[in-house]
């Protein structure tokens, strides 16, 4: 996979995605203590930046397959939804058990038929293959796919237009789609700035990967983060994660949750957990990004008012 494939994805998918916002909030700078850029892909279309992927992909394709289908713990699922029916075609998600239930209502929302499979990543992984190759539906890879990752790398592409120099990324990763195709762009673009690869403590397979240098698997992570529940990274995004990320950065998922009232207080955004995970990565890690310039991807919105309510309705915010 080369920068090419990145770029010529923005020009694929330019007319269907937006380009997303980059905010900043000077209270909370002055809060953590360095200079904040928050890219706001909660605002994407289906409210992450899962539709650059599907966007890539579904443009790609010469032969347009009847049916489309994927495995998803909510916002790969949603995007596919989405395209499927911007495309006309019919798409089966297969979701875990304990999937969102505003995930699960906006994926049937956009027309797609929803499949319950299992809690883990390989749960629902087998059961989409096995429907595909009973069915014979395409199946469009949430992390593991060189399109998926070209797509989901345009995002850096808007940032480095907007925020030309910076020396760190905060980036979420539980499959390793978003980071490894930004951590591309990064690496070719703009070599003096670093990437770290965020994740909850309870979902730390890539920080371990990291520290390892082979790529690590774990148990089925609790965490609230529902959409870094992966069991471990793809192939083809450790290829590229392992040569252009050195450092992982992991958080608490009380931290998580504060930050998500951190959002909603001086920016305004209702992030979903796994949205928060950068930033709250970087409040416990703030002293050694003391004074830096910082893009933080804020990765997702999709959550029910209800369960945004009850995350954090109980925490004061964070003030030290």
């Amino acid at each position: 996979m080369k920068l090419e494939d990145i770029l010529a994805a923005r020009a694929r998918i330019r007319r269907w995605i937006h380009k997303t916002p980059i905010m900043r909030s000077r209270q909370l700078e002055q809060l953590i203590g360095c200079e904040l850029h928050f890219k706001c892909e909660n605002l994407q279309k289906t409210g992450s930046f899962k539709a650059r992927g599907v966007s890539n992909f579904l443009t790609s394709q010469t032969n347009k397959a009847a049916i489309y289908t994927t495995y998803s713990s909510g916002n790969h699922g949603q995007a596919l939804a989405w395209g499927a029916r911007e495309a006309g075609k019919h798409a089966i998600i297969f979701m875990p058990e304990d999937a969102s239930p505003a995930k699960v209502a906006a994926v049937r929302g956009y027309g797609s038929q929803v499949v319950f499979a299992g809690l883990s990543s390989s749960d629902r992984f087998e059961a989409c293959t096995a429907y595909a190759q009973k069915e014979g539906a395409c199946v469009v890879p949430p992390y593991d796919n060189e399109l998926i990752i070209a797509g989901q790398g345009t995002a850096m592409l808007e940032v480095l237009e907007e925020v030309p120099m910076f020396d760190a990324a905060l980036l979420p990763v539980g499959g390793g789609g978003l980071l490894s195709g930004n951590a591309m762009v990064l690496a070719h673009q703009r070599s003096g700035s670093r990437v770290y690869a965020c994740e909850p403590r309870l979902a730390a397979d890539v920080q371990a990967s990291l520290r390892s240098g082979t790529l690590q698997s774990i148990d089925y992570p609790a965490t609230i983060a529902d959409g870094l529940r992966n069991l471990s990274l793809g192939e083809r995004n450790w290829a590229i994660v392992s040569r252009h990320v050195k450092e992982g950065l992991v958080c608490e998922e009380q931290t998580i949750r504060q930050v998500m009232a951190l959002y909603g207080q001086f920016l305004k955004l209702m992030v979903e957990p796994s949205g928060a995970v950068s930033l709250a990565c970087l409040w416990e890690n703030r002293k050694r990004f003391a004074g830096a310039r910082v893009i933080v991807y804020v990765s997702g919105g999709n959550i029910a008012l209800p369960d945004y309510g009850k995350l954090v309705s109980q925490d004061e915010l964070l003030t030290n």
